[in-house]
């Protein structure tokens, strides 16, 4: 089911800073882009956002800046409520951000995003909800940024034995079983990840199943039946997985920043 908006295009916007509030049912949007550059922040569920060069998993309490002019789109496997702001790209002082970047919210920022969305999209740049916004661009610039990105290979073979990771994060498959079934050898796989993504194939399969944890963690699965839905044998395992990665434990990660 697609997900379509519900509001005029805010890259027509009198005001710098525009914003909506969106419910999406499970879906998807196509590639698409705007001029301004947005802001999304997922109030609860998770979203994918795809562009062609990667994919970004954003669960509650963190929010993705995707530049202007990027081609991105949508997945919700879940119901999803999310703010969305749109961001001119001729303001000053906005983060040196390109393509598409995932940041933790602090509480602050989350309540400026709220205030914000609930602007009229004509209030001159000179007033108090121009200033506000200003304030939030100011904050922007220093949250730290969030490892839940994952480069995706270009290569066919490549894109074969991702298809196949995808489908079944659980598989024990060996590089080399991989690579048979993508009519390439363990050396030329292992060499194209390194080429596509910046990863090497254990690290990427790595992270593949710890972004899939996180959507299911966002849905409040408990972490011993996540940690067998993507293939750790033991949740100890995946617990120290996931902080290696995260900085913390899958059970103070929703908590943190508020939620």
């Amino acid at each position: 089911m697609p997900v379509t908006f519900k509001h005029d295009d805010p890259d027509e916007a009198k005001a710098q800073i525009v914003g909506i509030t969106e419910n999406w049912q499970p879906g998807s949007l196509d590639l698409h882009c705007h001029t301004r550059h947005q802001l999304m922040y997922s109030i609860k569920g998770v979203m994918n956002v795809v562009t062609p060069s990667g994919r970004w998993v954003l669960p509650p309490s963190r929010a993705i800046w995707i530049s202007g002019g990027v081609q991105h789109a949508f997945i919700a496997k879940r119901p999803v409520d999310l703010h969305a702001l749109y961001i001119d790209p001729v303001m000053a002082d906005l983060p040196k951000w390109e393509d598409c970047v995932v940041v933790n919210v602090t509480p602050l920022v989350r309540e400026l995003v709220a205030s914000t969305v609930a602007l009229p999209w004509d209030y001159p740049a000179n007033s108090p909800a121009g200033r506000l916004t200003r304030v939030l661009l100011e904050q922007l610039v220093d949250l730290p940024q969030a490892p839940v990105n994952l480069p995706e290979p270009e290569d066919p073979r490549a894109k074969r034995a991702v298809a196949m990771l995808r489908a079944d994060p659980t598989t024990r498959y060996s590089l080399q079983e991989l690579a048979s079934a993508s009519a390439a050898s363990a050396r030329t796989l292992e060499r194209i990840f390194h080429a596509d993504t910046g990863m090497s194939f254990s690290e990427w399969r790595h992270r593949l199943r710890l972004l899939m944890a996180l959507e299911l963690l966002a849905d409040d699965v408990s972490v011993n039946s996540v940690a067998s839905a993507v293939g750790y044998s033991n949740p100890s395992s995946f617990i120290a997985a996931f902080r290696s990665l995260f900085g913390m434990t899958p059970g103070n990660y929703f908590r943190h920043n508020g939620r």
